[in-house]
Formats: structure tokens, C-alpha cells, sequence
């Protein structure tokens, strides 16, 4: 393998087939933003009422803090990444990116006719990239790429496995799946190992988190200072990232239409996503990590996750496990909030002392 870094393209949202960005040459970099932090008057006024920390990722694009990259793309997976899409895409026509912009739009749903859209989406999606790197996709690529990311999702499967056993913690699983989206497969799994290699949580009440995506482990560790546990999650920033995931494929053409279909297969978005699928899916979840309760965080101007929670709280209801949710979380204030709503759910009894 050359020594030579591969190109770098920048994702904006969690739709982005990492195999296709691997066989084009690059290594693919999510961009999370964070929970805390300033937001300029450029990146406010360009971006309008949003999601804050959909508008802190914009703030960095503006900033140069990823002018290293060889392209960016952005998944219409929220109304606040389709909103930054079309403010980059502006501001690159104008020169004031240094590199260019592309569109992944893939719904969620499956069915012949939207399969069919989507892997014409990924068929553009390798185009861009090619076009980014000099490197074109074809069967050869596409195989090498798909066993150096499928070791990816085996070593995020043992991290699965340790939190759920509670030797490994939610916001050491959070930072495994942060370098899984950010480095290249070889450089995560190191970093992986040395994150599983920290002492373990202790004795924590074990707690499954839903609503709004975390950008950071902030949320996460105040949650543990306080003796909660996170052993599973919905977002797509942690169990439900798609990292690690491939196909097998004598073509090119025979890969999109594969991975459009595994696309399909994918646990519900919050925003893109019946409210009835995403409780089906949290109860699914729920028993598998042993949850005692789930917490539900859903920031102010964040699109879908609210209307999920009233059906989720009934329904886990019936088998005695509670939900304690709070919304329109200002995103500086979510961890206070967090700590806050937990305080409050013990003092009701619904939390075991």
C-alpha cells in the first residue's frame, strides 16, 4: 500500500457509503460539529434558523479548518444538512471554498423505484470522488475496499458487545465510532484498540439514549458522572453510524445497486423515519443492550426526533421500562439539561436508588 495519505473528502451527514469513497481513492472524514461552542454572525446569518450544531459545521467549512480536503458531500439526511448543502454550494460557485461540493441524496424506504434513484445516486456519488482523487472505482477497488472497511465493523462490533457487558463505556464507544468515521480504516483500528485499552465505566445504571445525534461525548460523560451508563444508542453518530458495512460485487454497477439496497436495511432515521419504525426499533434495542430506561435529548430546531417520543414512551411502557425526554435543548445546555432531567426522573421513582 503507498505510504502517500489518501485524498481527504469531508461528509456532512451519515448516508455516504464509505466503500465507495475507499475504492475512489480517498478516506472519508465526517464532519460532527459540536455540542458547545460559537456560531459567527456569517455562519447565522448564511445558515438562518437551524439545528446549532449543523450550524457550527458550517462555521468550521468557513473558517478553513477543513480546507485540506479534496471534495465535501453532503447526505440530505436533515433539513439543516440540506440547508448547509445549499449555502456551500453557493459560496463554491463564488470561489470562497477551495473545493467542490456535491449532493447524496438516497431516501430512506427501498422498493425497486427508490433503490433504483439511490444507486444512480451512488453511481454520481463515485464520479465525484473520482473526479476528486484521479482514482477510478472498479471491481478490484471496490473488493480491497470492502475488507478494509469490513474490519472496521468487526472491531466496532466488540465495542457493541463491551458496553453492553459494561466493561467498555458510552462515551469510550462514542469516540471508537468518531475515529471510525474520521480516519482511515488502518489508523482507526489503532485508535480503536488504544480507546478499548481505558479502565472500565464501574457500576452504572444502564441507559439507552435516543432523539437528537451526538456530536461529541459531552452529553455522555456528564450522563456518567452521574452514574448513568449509555449502553446503546439510535443516532447515527454511534450504533446506528453506517461504518463497516459492505458489499460483494463483480461490478460497479452490481455495488450501487447492492449497497442501495443495504441502504434500505438500515436502522430508522430520525428525521426520515415513521414514528411506528423508529419504536419498533427502539424496543428492539432496548432489549438487547438490558436497558433499564431510555433517554431521550432532542436539541432546539432539530428535525423529526420530537414526534417520535410520546409513541416511544407508551410502548415501552407495557414492558415497565421508562423514557425521560426533554426537548427544544438549546445546544449549549445539553448536558445540564441531561444531568437535570435524570435528577428529576429519580426523584419520581421511576429511576431504582
Amino acid at each position: 500500500m503507498s505510504s502517500v495519505p489518501a485524498p481527504r473528502i469531508g461528509i456532512i451527514g451519515a448516508d455516504a457509503p464509505r466503500q465507495i469513497l475507499l475504492a475512489a481513492g480517498a478516506t472519508p472524514v465526517r464532519l460532527f460539529g459540536a455540542w458547545s461552542g460559537d456560531v459567527s454572525r456569517e455562519a447565522a446569518e448564511l445558515l438562518g434558523a437551524a439545528d446549532a450544531v449543523a450550524a457550527r459545521v458550517l462555521d468550521g467549512v468557513l473558517a478553513g479548518l477543513h480546507d485540506d480536503l479534496a471534495g465535501l458531500v453532503v447526505c440530505n439526511d436533515s433539513a439543516a444538512n440540506l440547508r448547509v448543502y445549499y449555502v456551500l454550494r453557493l459560496l463554491a460557485e463564488r470561489g470562497r471554498i477551495p473545493y467542490p461540493v456535491q449532493l447524496l441524496d438516497t431516501p430512506r424506504g427501498g422498493g425497486p423505484h427508490v433503490n433504483r434513484f439511490v444507486a444512480r445516486q451512488y453511481e454520481r456519488l463515485a464520479g465525484f470522488v473520482s473526479g476528486c482523487t484521479g482514482q477510478p472505482v472498479d471491481a478490484s477497488s471496490l473488493s480491497d475496499a470492502a475488507a478494509r472497511e469490513a474490519s472496521l465493523g468487526g472491531a466496532l462490533g466488540q465495542v457493541r458487545e463491551r458496553r453492553v457487558t459494561g466493561t467498555l463505556s458510552g462515551s469510550a464507544a462514542l469516540r471508537c465510532y468518531a475515529a471510525a468515521a474520521q480516519l482511515a480504516p488502518e489508523q482507526a483500528l489503532a485508535a480503536i484498540e488504544a480507546i478499548q485499552q481505558t479502565s472500565g465505566p464501574g457500576t452504572l445504571l444502564p441507559v439507552f439514549m435516543t432523539g437528537s445525534s451526538h456530536p461529541d461525548t459531552t452529553v455522555y460523560e456528564a450522563l456518567e458522572q452521574s452514574g448513568i451508563g449509555i449502553v446503546g444508542e439510535d443516532h447515527d453518530a454511534g450504533d446506528a453510524a453506517w461504518i463497516g458495512q459492505t458489499v460483494d460485487a463483480a461490478s460497479p454497477g452490481e455495488a450501487f445497486r447492492a449497497l442501495a439496497e443495504l441502504h434500505a436495511q438500515r436502522p430508522p432515521s430520525a428525521s426520515r423515519s415513521l414514528t411506528s419504525e423508529r419504536t419498533e426499533h427502539l424496543l428492539a434495542e432496548v432489549r438487547r443492550t438490558g436497558a433499564a430506561g431510555v433517554v431521550a435529548l432532542v436539541r432546539d430546531l432539530d428535525d423529526g426526533p420530537v414526534w417520535d417520543l410520546p409513541g416511544q414512551r407508551e410502548a415501552l411502557a407495557v414492558s415497565g421500562t421508562w423514557l425521560a425526554g426533554v426537548v427544544r435543548v438549546p445546544a449549549d445546555g445539553a448536558a445540564t439539561a441531561a444531568v437535570e432531567l435524570l435528577a428529576s426522573v429519580q426523584l419520581s421513582g421511576e429511576i431504582a436508588s
